[in-house]
């Protein structure tokens, strides 16, 4: 009676272990940037201008107080990302610019997106957006959604998403829309949110002339975070009583 007692126990402390907390969920609206001059003052949205580095940083809020203004985010009913931080850049990148620009309208019926850009005129092959948890946590992606300038239909060569090297989600040959004749953007959502401790969301453009590599726009990214699991204080107590319990009656076996 004891020994299956304790395995009892034993069950019950591993799906407490497995066991966690409410997700959340924050949407990238790109509705800000930094003005040129200075980089110290947040405007609305311009076109060409660059996506401020820390916008989508361990947001709290709708609406995010930062250095020379504010950044504002969609809710996707769960809440928020205090433990997750984001980069976006093309693989046109230096150290110093990531190459994400934004731009206000004509990529179909979206509204503020970002594209990658390239060293020269046009953009560049890949497009990629890293989100990393901290403490412990878990990125969570539910979808995001794209389209083509000037509202135009392209097939592009791939999306990938990646844990590290390993692939939770992959697909070629890629309709983008944008036109007026269909739907005037695609939407990615997952059933299952992919998950990791950090993903990485890429747009392969290959297929693409470079001079119009940089007409594929991205926006509205929903991503959200799952905490550690934490067992429930009360559970621990259960737990602790009967393995107590079952000592005790191991203690009084002849």
């Amino acid at each position: 009676m004891a020994a299956s007692r304790l395995a009892a126990g034993v069950a019950l402390l591993a799906w407490l272990v497995l066991r966690t907390g409410p997700a959340h969920a924050t949407i990238l609206l790109f509705d800000q940037q930094r003005d040129a001059t200075s980089a110290s003052v947040v405007q609305p949205t311009s076109s060409g201008g660059s996506l401020p580095p820390d916008y989508g940083d361990n947001v709290t809020g709708a609406v995010m107080a930062v250095p020379g203004g504010l950044f504002t985010y969609g809710d996707g009913g769960e809440g928020f990302t205090p433990h997750v931080t984001v980069d976006i850049f093309s693989s046109a990148a230096t150290p110093s610019e990531a190459r994400a620009r934004l731009w206000q309208t004509g990529y179909g019926d979206l509204v503020n997106v970002v594209f990658g850009e390239g060293p020269g005129i046009g953009g560049a092959p890949l497009l990629s957006v890293l989100l990393s948890a901290s403490d412990g946590h878990v990125v969570d992606l539910y979808g995001f959604e794209l389209a083509g300038w000037s509202n135009a239909d392209y097939t592009i060569a791939g999306i990938d998403v990646l844990a590290g090297s390993v692939p939770l989600f992959s697909e070629t040959d890629v309709l983008v829309q944008g036109d007026f004749s269909g739907p005037r953007h695609t939407t990615f959502t997952f059933e299952q949110p992919h998950s990791a401790p950090e993903i990485l969301l890429r747009l392969d453009l290959s297929n693409l002339a470079a001079s119009v590599q940089d007409n594929i726009g991205i926006d509205s990214i929903r991503f959200g975070q799952t905490p550690p699991a934490v067992p429930e204080p009360a559970a621990v107590l259960l737990l602790l009583g009967g393995l107590a319990l079952a000592a005790s009656q191991h203690r009084r076996r002849p």
